[in-house]
């Protein structure tokens, strides 16, 4: 497995919005085809997207990530694609966890980052590009610290290629991005 688990792979548009106007799929049982055809993929998709819930199996969770979100994109991402992206992608970020502690930005509940120390090092250590930028989510933990959530990261419609997730005013949960209020935790948080 990858340092970090994909939550999901998701359909966006240029202003970094989730289309839910597409049609609802097939029963998401006839994705099943996709990795029941391919044990390799079955076995990659274990290894690399694995549901980190204990009432879900990964089948359970790959049917309802390629339900709610691959499916809007079948005309553009095939399914075999959608789940081969998702492998791609993780694969891509192996050694992100070992890239963040060597440049002193790992896991700590003792020092808090600036989200956007955190994301610029994201761009230039792990996508080794400062001009790609990433999003950055994050779940209140006091009134002065937010944790560290999510990393968002935006890949083009290949699904094999990292671009900037578009701008947004939003701030995902994590406040000012110059303001140290940022842990990023050494355990994860489940809500």
């Amino acid at each position: 497995m990858s340092d970090f688990p994909i939550h999901g792979l998701w359909p966006g548009n240029a202003t970094g919005h989730t289309p839910f106007t597409c049609n609802v799929p097939p029963s998401p049982k006839t994705v099943e085809k996709v990795w029941l055809n391919d044990r390799s993929l079955k076995n990659f998709l274990g290894l690399y997207w694995p549901s980190l819930e204990a009432r879900w199996t990964d089948e359970k969770l790959w049917k309802h990530e390629w339900a709610k979100h691959g499916y809007c994109t079948s005309e553009i991402v095939p399914d075999v694609e959608y789940f081969n992206g998702a492998i791609t992608f993780a694969r891509r970020l192996i050694n992100m966890l070992k890239t963040l502690k060597e440049g002193k930005m790992g896991p700590t509940n003792h020092k808090a980052y600036t989200v956007t120390a955190m994301k610029t090092f994201i761009s230039e250590r792990v996508l080794e590009d400062k001009n790609i930028d990433v999003y950055i989510s994050c779940e209140r933990a006091s009134s002065s610290y937010v944790f560290l959530k999510q990393i968002h990261f935006c890949l083009d419609k290949s699904l094999n290629t990292f671009i900037s997730c578009p701008k947004s005013t939003a701030t995902r949960g994590c406040g000012r991005g110059n303001v140290p209020n940022l842990i990023f935790p050494t355990r994860a948080i489940y809500h």
